[in-house]
């Protein structure tokens, strides 16, 4: 199975941002993906001013909240999800 990490916006309009499938990554596609979840991951912790305080990582997702002003913020989520 093919799989794809996706972005949403306050949990609105998924949109693919990486692609893994199994014939490019030797038949670990699903590993490819993880690694690469986490390495956006870490990298969203080097910028931590950007971000609030409740930042979450799971397995297969991340999710945290972007401030855009004082008062309001985005949910950033980025997922591991079949491709389709």
């Amino acid at each position: 199975m093919d799989y794809a990490i996706y972005k949403t916006i306050n949990g609105a309009h998924a949109r693919i941002v990486h692609t893994f499938t199994q014939e490019k990554c030797n038949h670990r596609a699903k590993a490819a993906a993880r690694e690469k979840l986490n390495e956006m991951w870490l990298r969203i912790l080097d910028h931590h001013h950007l971000i609030s305080r409740n930042a979450c990582n799971e397995t297969d997702a991340f999710h945290y909240d972007y401030i855009t002003s004082v008062n309001t913020f985005e949910r950033i989520r980025f997922y591991i999800a079949p491709l389709h």
